[in-house]
């Protein structure tokens, strides 16, 4: 009989152990969140229930930050296109350092020796006349946080004198780097 109680008590003892254990952890767990989460944390979970729930008006919603558009992205690279011209046409250094980054480069078959953006902003504000532009047709293909933006121009310009009058194709590459696009890359082809 006294080994019945024995085991009885041992059996009673784990069945104890086994239920009070789940309890055991989720409040060792509790404690150590408590201990990590901050202090306004620790604060919050001493107001009563009702006090949270007063604090924030029903009719708040919250609104995340969103990105732009693809189409308003689109618009406003062209937007930066017609800017880029405009400082050409006015010889603006400001703008047109703004716009061109400080890792662009420029490929011309008219102008072999312009490559890096200090030849090319040299280029553009001392050589290059422009008189006149009209963008005939535009693309604009978006890729993450890169552009190619293709433009079909038409341009009454001198360079170093001689005549640059005619349709030309440009091809831009633009980053956006901080939330501000920057041209990275021009490409400009004589149409004929």
């Amino acid at each position: 009989m006294k080994s019945t109680r024995i085991r009885f008590f041992a059996l009673f003892t784990w069945v104890m152990i086994c239920a009070v254990s789940p309890t055991i952890i989720a409040i060792a767990q509790d404690n150590q969140n408590q201990k990590s989460g901050s202090t306004a944390d620790a604060w919050r979970q001493s107001l009563p229930p009702e006090a949270e729930a007063q604090s924030q008006p029903e009719d708040m919603t919250v609104v995340a930050p969103s990105s732009p558009s693809d189409d308003e992205t689109k618009m406003t690279l062209l937007s930066l296109e017609r800017m880029w011209m405009d400082s050409l046409r006015a010889g603006d250094a400001d703008t047109l350092s703004q716009i061109v980054s400080g890792d662009f480069t420029f490929a011309s078959p008219l102008v072999l020796d312009v490559s890096d953006r200090t030849k090319y902003l040299e280029y553009a504000l001392r050589e290059l006349k422009l008189t006149s532009y009209e963008f005939d047709k535009t693309t604009v293909r978006l890729f993450g946080r890169t552009a190619i933006v293709s433009v079909l121009l038409k341009q009454r310009a001198t360079v170093r004198g001689k005549n640059w009058v005619g349709s030309y194709l440009i091809t831009d590459v633009w980053i956006s780097r901080g939330g501000n696009w920057r041209a990275v890359s021009r490409h400009e082809s004589l149409l004929q």
